[in-house]
């Protein structure tokens, strides 16, 4: 006993788990002979681990013990039909080929569209207090209709700080642009400014310094790009970095933290962050307590999201006090939004700190997700095809197991099982092409990483619940058909198997319908972004250079130096210019108000950028001329239903103004942003914060050059920020172009899935005629007839399916265009055109190949088929 209590007991425990109860005492007997005999010559330990390793060694086949249950005969039964696919993938290496890369082509897809989504949906999750940090906005009527805000009154933070005690933490965030120098290095920044709060609100760790640096007022905390930018991999933590508000407004401060790097799942970050006071340092006149100014972001943190109920109850007694305060700006409600939820309702939050990037990248989702889900019924229905004409060869195979006494839903599970095997291969190559090409392909495109983790348990259930999708799906039909056949007709030869098989020539007119709408899609997203690209921004762009200027010293500089380059034809002053800046305000007339867009520019600023005058006229070139009128566009006419807009007088912050013009519409920002109501109104010159200029056709080179050493001359120590006007919309062409690519590529797949299931049903078709065609060969019909023949099945099924997709093809296109584009290609028949001609020439294509085959083949040969 004594002997037997040394014996290690979970490596024993663990032996006698797995051992057969036949061989136990003899294998075991050894081992403690061992164990023993280790024990005296090398210590306790040493045998421990010896007898431990022994234990694994003899986890041998010979040694394990056999299932108690009757499950056994179902192990056997699917090692068979395991045994069964792998030989019928490599008998038909070529059909394998085909089904196994279609499917696994488009779960590559299925991977990218799931990373995508995965990441859109992740966008701000990793904040620790998600679900306790709200976001303040309010409610008011514009346009007769009522929108959610999200900057507020400034007084409202230091007021819900003191008013609730519920109300943990309180931050107030605003923005601007600054000028930072170190050294050498001069770079126009946006500056975040926020009350200390905001580290302990958000999860910003960081990666040097303390977040309790943000209280100090002389502190700023920098982002990793922005260390890296000015410091390279050095810590920068105790140098001095000078921020220049404007002209003569400067402070020095200490770099106190740097920010680890971002997740790329997050739309609310920072660059440079300082204390929220010195706010009132860029700007000496801000008033914090003024409630008709506004912050761009009010935000609070409660302990629990029920505090939030008795807040939200007492929020009218600051809605009264704002509403004394500015008219114009009067608010309807209070509203406060989670920050777990905050990105996904941001399109629906005008001002919203984290953006409005949601609505499009859902949009992208759906699409996406529609074409998908169009790829993989087209790959389904390709299987369906191959695994029928892989079946044909199977037929005796099948008898027999029925002589044997297979049932038919034996043959069915056979099947379906064959058919999950294959799917599975099709899988892991769908994943690790999904993984390796289509995923880096697509962050690439979009300058992202989707973060994309193997340990996802979310994601080991989409890839199971498509294993077992496509599997039974694709598996399902074939697995029924073929098991209908009677032993009797097989082992006679009476089965005309792919003679007449009307279902397969059904999904055959699915592919073609779906094929048809995926290629009209690319062909019109193609033609779209050529549209786009030469669509009318509403004023020449072509021709216009700008430069922004610090204040309106800088401006009348500048303008005297560049007024004496001959290629200047016209040059203005603004406080806002087109596609880089312009404010909101509040149209006060009668019945309601509209919220509007608000441009100040003097008067040559329409002729420098090619503004068209449609009614009335423009500003007087005299600084103390129209300063109570204002140009207006076509849709705030529109909108505002003037029939006659000349001379119509509506209040702006309480001050009376006259129409005087009517410009044609333009585009504010890029063609994604649907035309605003927008008005112009006289710039005061110390105002001005931009030089435009019109220049010569084909000079535009040449003056942007003599700019930039002018600036270089006038401001060696600030860095210019201008350019071409036709850059102002930054990346968005090369957005459109990538649009125009991917769906280059998605028809190039969708070509690819038709052709192959194409390819399937008339090799089927072929396969199950080759004793007609060598008859027909022997009594002297040339290939041409016979080519006839085969072609002649497919007219009328490509007549069908072409005359249902086409249509189909041109809504759903147009609801696609509507869906994404606020403008967009006018639609036409030309994508469907293509789309059919592709479809009837790869028809064209997949019978030569056939015709090819048939042509070499012997008729004796085939006169020998049974």
């Amino acid at each position: 006993m004594n002997r037997k209590h040394h014996i290690p007991k979970i490596p024993h425990a663990f032996f006698k788990w797995y051992c057969k109860r036949e061989r136990y005492e003899e294998l075991h007997g050894d081992l403690e002979e061992f164990y023993y005999e280790r024990v005296a010559e090398k210590g306790m330990m040493k045998a421990r681990l010896y007898y431990l390793w022994d234990v694994i060694c003899c986890c041998q086949p010979y040694a394990w013990k056999k299932p108690k249950s009757q499950t056994n005969s179902n192990i056997i039964m699917f090692r068979n039909y395991f045994k069964t696919s792998r030989r019928s993938l490599m008998k038909s290496p070529l059909s394998s080929f085909i089904n196994i890369f279609g499917l696994a082509a488009v779960i590559g897809v299925c991977v990218y569209v799931y990373s995508f989504a995965q990441w859109i949906y992740s966008i701000d999750q990793f904040h620790e207090h998600k679900n306790e940090v709200y976001l303040a906005t309010f409610f008011a009527d514009r346009d007769g209709t009522v929108k959610q805000n999200g900057k507020t009154p400034r007084p409202l933070g230091k007021m819900l700080r003191e008013d609730f005690t519920h109300i943990k933490k309180v931050c107030r965030i605003e923005d601007g642009n600054v000028v930072l120098k170190y050294e050498d290095k001069v770079f126009h920044e946006k500056m975040r400014y926020a009350d200390p709060e905001f580290l302990e609100m958000f999860t910003f760790p960081l990666k040097w310094g303390s977040p309790s640096s943000l209280a100090d007022m002389n502190s700023i905390i920098l982002s990793e790009d922005m260390s890296i930018k000015y410091f390279g991999e050095e810590n920068p933590l105790d140098r001095d970095i000078q921020v220049i508000f404007g002209e003569n407004n400067s402070k020095t401060f200490t770099i106190a933290g740097v920010a680890k790097a971002f997740p790329d799942a997050c739309s609310i970050d920072f660059d440079f962050l300082i204390n929220f006071k010195n706010w009132q340092v860029a700007d000496p006149s801000y008033d914090m307590d003024d409630w008709s100014a506004f912050v761009d972001a009010t935000l609070i943190q409660v302990a629990d999201p029920t505090d939030l109920f008795p807040i939200e109850q007492e929020m009218e007694k600051y809605k009264i006090l704002q509403n004394k305060a500015e008219d114009d700006w009067a608010i309807d409600s209070f509203a406060f939004e989670q920050l777990a939820t905050l990105y996904e309702k941001g399109g629906d939050i005008r001002g919203d700190i984290a953006g409005n990037g949601f609505g499009s990248n859902y949009r992208a989702v759906v699409i996406i997700s529609i074409i998908t889900l169009m790829m993989l019924a087209m790959a389904c229905f390709n299987y369906i095809n191959i695994a029928i004409v892989s079946a044909a060869k199977r037929l005796k195979e099948i008898g027999l197991r029925k002589v044997v006494g297979a049932s038919r839903k034996m043959v069915i599970t056979q099947f379906l099982a064959e058919n999950i095997f294959i799917t599975s291969f099709a899988l892991v190559f769908g994943f690790i092409l999904g993984i390796t090409i289509i995923i880096p392909w697509f962050e690439r495109i979009l300058d992202v990483d989707f973060s994309f983790s193997l340990l996802d348990k979310n994601f080991l259930i989409f890839m199971v619940s498509t294993l077992l999708f496509t599997g039974i799906a694709s598996g399902m039909y074939p697995a029924f058909y073929i098991s209908k056949f009677r032993v009797v007709g097989i082992l006679k030869g009476s089965v005309k198997f792919g003679k007449k098989n009307p279902l397969t020539k059904v999904f055959l007119t699915f592919q073609l319908i779906l094929a048809c709408i995926l290629i009209s899609t690319a062909v019109m997203f193609t033609q779209n972004t050529a549209y786009l690209n030469d669509r009318s921004w509403g004023y020449n762009q072509g021709a216009a250079l700008y430069a922004q200027v610090s204040d309106q010293s800088a401006y009348e500089r500048l303008y005297a130096a560049m007024t004496q380059n001959p290629n200047v034809l016209s040059i203005s002053g603004s406080s806002h210019h087109l596609g880089r800046s312009n404010t909101t305000t509040v149209v006060d007339v009668p019945d309601r108000q509209y919220e509007v867009q608000q441009l100040s520019v003097d008067a040559n600023y329409f002729e420098t950028m090619g503004v068209t005058l449609i009614d009335g006229r423009t500003f007087i070139d005299h600084h103390k001329s129209d300063k109570q009128a204002v140009v207006v566009n076509e849709t705030l006419v529109e909108n505002m239903a003037l029939d006659k807009p000349i001379g119509q007088q509506f209040k702006i912050d309480s001050v009376d103004y006259e129409v005087i013009g009517v410009v044609k519409d333009f585009h504010l920002y890029s063609f994604n942003e649907t035309i605003q109501p927008t008005l112009f109104k006289v710039a005061n010159r110390k105002d001005y914060r931009y030089l435009s200029m019109k220049v010569n056709n084909g000079s535009e080179r040449e003056v942007y050059k003599s700019l930039l050493n002018k600036w270089l001359a006038l401001f060696p120590e600030i860095p210019f920020q201008g350019g071409y006007q036709e850059d102002v919309w930054g990346g968005y062409f090369e957005e459109i172009d990538t649009h125009a690519v991917v769906w280059n590529r998605i028809a190039i797949m969708a070509m690819l899935l038709v052709g192959l299931g194409l390819y399937g049903l008339v090799t089927l078709n072929v396969a199950g005629r080759t004793r007609e065609f060598s008859i027909r060969k022997v009594l002297g019909a040339a290939l041409k007839n016979i080519a006839s023949n085969i072609i002649s099945q497919y007219v009328i099924l490509f007549a069908i399916a072409l005359f249902i997709g086409g249509p189909i093809s041109y809504f759903l296109v147009e609801w696609f265009f509507d869906f994404v584009y606020p403008y967009h290609v006018p639609m036409n028949s030309l994508g469907v055109v293509i789309a059919v001609t592709s479809l009837i020439s790869l028809l064209l294509l997949v019978v030569s190949t056939q015709m090819r085959k048939v042509s070499k083949s012997n008729p004796v040969d085939g006169l020998k088929v049974e």
